[in-house]
């Protein structure tokens, strides 16, 4: 019989609905927390963290031909990038400062969904025209962070679509689909994009 811990490594549905409880409590955390701004500031992070690191962990159960180590550090890595994106709060800043970094009169540069797509367009179309499987699968790790992170924050103020402005801001409900959709489809493009044929045995995408 299959332990928890082999449900959650290797069944998407499991692995998904825990993606959309953790949503669901971060959210929760950060809603009820609003008194304590440094609580609240982190619980936000770790969440957008933990939404990455399952993302690409369900991307990872479509996708087959890597050895484990290696899905665990794509996996970190998702998850690290998902939470670094709230970095720039502190550079736009100029402060460390928790208070600082939310004061910001305007969104800052990585939360530019346009724009960020654009810079995984073009390490894409590098990886593709250099064949560099590493960049390849960098790139799509980018884009999984970018856009968990990006989704959430949308439900408050829409997705920043530069020189466009921005979108209005993503129902709650809407967002939890989406959260939960996206590392679904992310395994087809991912496989459809691969830089070179000899490389094909490293992304099989298994049926669901």
């Amino acid at each position: 019989m299959l332990s928890v811990v082999d449900l959650l490594w290797t069944n998407k549905t499991v692995a998904t609905v825990c993606l959309g409880l953790v949503a669901l409590l971060g959210d929760h955390v950060v809603t009820h927390y609003t008194q304590y701004e440094d609580v609240q500031a982190v619980a936000d992070n770790l969440t957008h963290g933990a939404i990455g690191l399952l993302t690409w962990h369900i991307v990872r159960i479509h996708l087959a031909g890597l050895s484990l180590t290696t899905q665990l550090s794509e996996i970190l890595l998702c998850g690290l990038l998902a939470s670094a994106i709230d970095l720039d709060h502190f550079a736009a800043a100029r402060s460390f400062r928790i208070q600082d970094a939310r004061q910001l009169p305007s969104r800052p540069p990585l939360h530019c969904t346009s724009v960020m797509l654009a810079v995984c367009g073009i390490l894409l179309l590098l990886s593709f025209t250099f064949r560099w499987v590493l960049l390849h699968c960098f790139s799509w790790i980018l884009i999984a962070a970018v856009l968990s992170h990006h989704l959430r924050d949308a439900t408050r103020r829409g997705l920043w679509m530069y020189p466009f402005g921005s979108s209005p801001p993503i129902p709650y409900a809407g967002y939890m689909v989406g959260c939960m959709l996206l590392p679904h489809v992310l395994p087809s493009l991912v496989g459809r994009t691969q830089p070179a044929p000899q490389h094909a045995t490293l992304y099989s995408v298994v049926e669901m």
